[in-house]
This record gives structure tokens, sequence and C-alpha cells, in this order.
């Protein structure tokens, strides 16, 4: 069984930006006026008086912090992860609009994104798993980091200077579509895997709207 959630997150406004600009509000539903917001409300450029409204699963305000976030939305796949079901999870929006902060986040613990807050609690679930089946049942973590730049598949674990320019080839295998000579590294602590993902992120051709 498969689950889709479409989640919209409304970032708060930069120092060089005005309240008078803020257009786009969360909305809660009519017949549950302090519930969690499930709509995006965005005014007509044609009718002022008239709002264009968009549903979401839920939606997030400029106020909301990284841990409510990963509460509500990813918290609650870890199960299914740790069970062998696929979950995938991933940031989409114009430039500017907080997609890095909202996965990779900033470095004290409050800011960390949703990666790092992901991969934390699926460790101590692993290992949890592992205690309680007395040796029965064992984790294993392995980490691939990639990014499509120009249209080209480049592997972060590698230094740019090791890619090649043409980058990655993708290839169906059984059904699925892999990328054909993606690095695979072992991942045995946390403190391994932050090591891993702090490289790849310098690594990266585009990085975080300043």
């Amino acid at each position: 069984m498969s689950t889709i959630r479409v989640v919209a997150r409304v970032r708060p406004l930069q120092k060089n930006e005005s309240p008078k600009d803020v257009i786009v509000t969360a909305a809660n539903p009519v017949e549950a006026p302090h519930s969690q917001p499930t709509s995006v409300r965005i005014p007509s450029v044609k009718n002022e008086n008239e709002d264009y409204a968009f549903q979401f699963s839920s939606v997030y305000d400029q106020e909301t912090m990284q841990q409510t976030v990963f509460d509500n939305e990813i918290s609650p796949t870890i199960k299914q992860l740790v069970n062998g079901i696929n979950v995938t999870i991933f940031a989409y929006g114009a430039t500017g609009t907080g997609k890095t902060y909202t996965m990779r986040g900033g470095k004290s613990l409050a800011d960390r994104g949703i990666i790092p807050r992901l991969l934390s609690s699926t460790y101590r679930r692993s290992r949890k798993l592992e205690k309680d089946s007395a040796g029965k049942s064992s984790v294993s973590i392995t980490m691939s980091y990639y990014e499509i730049y120009n249209d080209k598949i480049f592997d972060l674990l590698e230094a740019p200077e090791k890619r090649p320019f043409a980058g990655l080839q993708l290839r169906d295998h059984g059904g699925k579509t892999i990328v054909v000579g993606l690095t695979e590294r072992p991942c045995e602590s946390l403190k391994e895997f932050e090591k891993l993902y702090d490289q790849a992120n310098i690594n990266r051709s585009t990085s975080a709207t300043k």
C-alpha cells in the first residue's frame, strides 16, 4: 500500500523583504478553524477581494519549527522504513523558497533539517531493533548522494575533479531505475553519516540561496 502526502511550507521573510510583500498565507479548514492548515491562499491579481485556494495534505506557516515538520510528516514513516518499505521524501520549489533549510537545516540542534533528523531517528530505532531481537536481526545503512545539474547526474561522494564530464548514466534494472556507477558508502553511526554528508555538500554544484 502506498501513501502520498503533498505538504506546503511557507518560509519566513528575509531581511531584505517587507511584510507588505506577503501574499501567501496558510489557511485552516472552515469546518475546523483550529486544526492544522491544509490550504494555501493567494490573492487574485485581477480582483483584490478574491483569493485562490490550493489544497495540500498539510500546510506549515512561517512560524513553524523544524521539529514540528519532522514530528508530523517524517517521524511516522520511520517504522515503515525499518520494516523494509521504500520511503521517498523530496523538496520542490523555486530558488529561495527554503528547500535547503527544510532538508539540510543549520548546525544547531533546533535548526537541523529533515535529513539529519531522519538519520538520527533511524539509527536509534535500528539499534533498538537489534537489541530487542537479541542479535537475531541486524540493520545496515549505506549512503549514496547525487545531484542533477544541467541535466547531468553527479556523484557527490566523489570529488569534482574525479567525476566523468558527461555525468553518470541511468539504466533499467529489473523494473527499477538505477544510477550506474553511483558510490555507496557504509555508515555505521550518525557521526560517520555526518562526516560524509558534510563533505558531499561541499561537492555540490548548487548551494543554499544566500
